[in-house]
Order: C-alpha cells, then structure tokens, then sequence
C-alpha cells in the first residue's frame, strides 16, 4: 500500500527528480534511498537514471501520491518536457527507439552528471528543503547562466569530478551512473556526493553553493549563440529555426547542429585554417585545450565536450558556420579533410537523412569532391615518375632470380632413397640440382603444357 508522506514540497519551476528528491528527503530527513523505495523507483542499492528522462504513468501516479503531486508535475519533473523541441530526450531518435543507456553514451544528453552555476545554487538556498537543481543544465547547449551572466561549473572544486556524478572508476570511466549518487547518504542537496573509494567511503561533501574561483565572463557572441540554441530547444512544432539560409523545424535544427559539430570536432585543429573565413573567433582555443581527452565524458565521437568553455566554443563555432553565407564551400573543404575512415564516417551517413535539405545537398556533393582540393596529395593519377610501377605489362628493371627446377624435389627422393645421408643432402648446392634461370613474372608468360583435358 501505497503511503503518503506528512509532509511534502511544491517542485521549483525547471527542477528536476534528482534535485527535487535530494530536497525532500533532507526536508523530512531521511537518504534518498529511502525515499525512492517508498516512491517505487527501486527496490535495491542503485537509482536507475532513466527516471531521469521519463516516467510511465504508474510511475508517475505512485510519486504523486506518496509527494503529494499531481501526475502532471511528477512529468513535469523530467526531461521529456523538453521534447519535441530537444529532439536527443525523445523516446525516438534518429529513427531507432533509445534507451537511457543509448543517451548516455551518445552524450548529448548529460544522464551522468550535471553542469551547476553556484550563484544560482545560493540563490535558493533558502528554499525549503534547499537549493534547487535545474533540468537545463542536463543539456549540453546550456553552457551559461545569463541571469547571472557567468559559465556554468561542472567540477567540485575541492575533489574535481564532475558534480551531481558517481566520478570516474580508476580506468578513467564513468562508474555505474545513479539518479541520485550516494543515495544511501544524507547530505545537504548543494554538497559534492562523490565518492573517490567503495560504496562505504564518505562523500566529498564540499558544498558546491560556496564561492567558486571566478570564471571567464562570457564573449558576446556566447550569450547570443547560447540565446539561439535555448529558442530552438524551447519551440514548438509549428515554429521554425534558420539553418543555412532555410527555415527548418527545431528538431532538423538540432540535427544540423550535431553534424557540423561532428565534422568540426573530427577535422580539429585543420578546421581552425578553414572556419577563419567566417570571421574572427571568439575563445575557440578552448577546442586547443586537452579538451577532447579531459572535457568529453561520452563515447559518442560527435558528443559536445563537458567543459562548459570549450562546450561555448564547439557551438559558437557551429552557429557561425550555420549563418555564414559561404557555408556550402567551407563545408564542402571540411568534409574533404575528414578521415575516410573511422567512427565519424557511420555516424555521418547516420544524421544525413535527417538534416535539413540544405545541408543534404552538401553532402550529395561531397561524394564528388576530389580529395585533392583541401586534403592530403593525391594518391592517382600517380606522377610521371611513377608510370608503369603499377603496370604489370610494363617494361621493369633486369630482375633475375635463381630458381630450382621441378624436378628438383624428385631428385632428391631419389636420393634419399638410394641411402644418402640427411647431412650429405643439406649440404648439396644449388649446381648440384642442375639450376634453372627464371626471369620474373616468366612462369606467367609460358604456355602451359599440360594437355588439354
């Protein structure tokens, strides 16, 4: 039977489950790992994370109840809210059905862990139960806070892993991701909950609404981007977002966006040469930066970076070349320097059917494009000095070799069966087997002598 809880709290605008279950359960005093067991969302040790995403119907209906909440806010308390706007939260994506465990690994939703601004986590500090933890910043577009006007965190100061996250394991990935880590701890919502050892160890603890080194203020060109991407991320299905000089809907939008960030990504540090032309960049060293090996935490290679400075400057990037009017021909360069082969190619012809026409018709074309015009030298038509090096007909140098007849093999049967001694055949001589001269490649030109059958 399903309990009501005395007490409860009214979900802040924007929050969401992990945020709103840390903040009830320190309200009533209790971990959140009894709290989730008595809203039916586990029954062991471990939170799963496609909570996170969305909740079905009874699911929903049993939160109501035990917080008190209509089933409406318990939906509004996940990321499905921002579908269709944000295509990747979508039960279906890129035509295939993904799970929580696809969306994490594709990293263009953060299930893992969570970018914060610390001003905003003092601001509501004051709340009940304590500050509030917003969905918007599970997106990786969300990348600053514009009513406080500074980047977004995503590190614990104090043990550097990434915030509301399990951390890494000692092999460098991620542990078991949870909804809530360290569940079974009571902790004050806006304290680091990683834990550097077992299931037993403590948790950092740092409060992560303290003051926090001061980080760059944002570029203009941030804010606007940043602006852009959150419209289109927030529209609805009638509305339409510009991409290459064509109003599309905002999940084609988004589509666009994730191809060039792929292409950009995998031509990076080449694509700085070639992306010159849409005008100056702003803070793009931060692609420069390690950020590929410390500030990507997904194993998708089209996944944008954790990092929220080097996360501003992949999608500032992007946007500029999606405005630019020349955008066709610098397009066309890079896809002629992405590798040939490797993981960013699949990927590629994955989005390509789903990406706007304008971008299509890009693609289309760069089947065609000569690797020569922005890539390395070609490989054919070879040069003048190379004619004939791959002609087998071709006239080559003198190349003889001495080769052992065929009947080699039965003189020396004869002879081992005549009683020579295996020592007297080892050191017989090539002369002693009556040699053969055999140019290269002659074996092909003789007329064979078998009969015909």
């Amino acid at each position: 039977m399903t309990t009501t809880l005395p007490r409860s709290l009214k979900p802040a605008p924007g929050e969401l489950l992990p945020g709103y279950l840390l903040r009830l359960a320190h309200r009533i005093g209790v971990a959140p790992l009894d709290l989730a067991h008595r809203c039916g969302l586990t029954s062991g040790t471990e939170l799963s994370t496609r909570f996170l995403v969305r909740l079905t119907e009874r699911e929903a209906q049993r939160i109501g109840t035990v917080c008190r909440l209509d089933p409406a806010e318990a939906h509004a308390l996940t990321l499905a809210v921002q579908y269709p706007g944000y295509a990747p939260v979508g039960d279906v994506y890129l035509g295939r059905h993904q799970s929580h465990t696809t969306m994490a690994n594709d990293g263009w939703v953060f299930t893992t862990f969570s970018r914060y601004c610390p001003d905003c986590l003092t601001d509501t500090a004051h709340l009940p139960g304590g500050p509030v933890w917003h969905s918007a910043w599970r997106l990786p577009h969300t990348f600053l806070c514009r009513r406080h006007d500074r980047l977004l965190a995503w590190r614990c100061p104090a043990c550097q892993a990434p915030a509301f996250s399990n951390g890494y394991a000692s092999n460098d990935r991620w542990r078991r991701a949870q909804l809530t880590p360290a569940p079974a701890q009571r902790l004050h919502p806006a304290q680091c909950r990683h834990r550097a050892g077992t299931a037993r160890t403590p948790a950092c603890g740092h409060r992560l609404d303290h003051e926090a080194p001061t980080p760059p203020l944002p570029a203009p060109q941030m804010a606007r981007v940043h602006e852009r991407l959150a419209a289109a991320a927030a529209s609805r299905p009638e509305n339409f977002v510009e991409s290459l000089g064509q109003p599309v809907a905002a999940e084609v939008f988004f589509h666009d966006v994730r191809l060039i960030a792929l292409v950009v990504s995998r031509t990076w540090p080449a694509a700085s040469d070639l992306l010159a032309a849409c005008g100056p960049a702003e803070d793009t060293g931060a692609l420069d930066s390690g950020a590929r090996t410390d500030g990507w935490v997904a194993r998708s290679h089209d996944a944008p970076p954790a990092d929220p400075c080097a996360a501003a400057a992949l999608f500032s990037t992007v946007v500029r070349l999606l405005d630019h009017p020349g955008a066709e021909t610098i397009l066309a360069r890079l896809l002629g320097r992405m590798p040939a082969v490797g993981p960013g190619r699949p990927r590629l012809r994955r989005l390509t059917p789903h990406c706007s026409p304008a971008l299509r018709a890009i693609l289309a074309n760069e089947a065609v494009i000569r690797r020569g015009v922005s890539g390395p030298p070609e490989l054919f038509p070879q040069p003048a000095s190379h004619l004939g090096l791959l002609n087998p007909a071709a006239s080559r140098p003198s190349c003889r070799r001495t080769g052992l007849p065929r009947s080699a093999s039965s003189t020396l049967r004869s002879a081992r069966c005549e009683g020579t001694p295996r020592s007297a055949l080892c050191k017989w001589s090539a002369d002693d087997l009556e040699p053969l001269p055999l140019a290269s490649s002659a074996w092909r030109q003789e007329p064979c002598s078998r009969p015909p059958c």
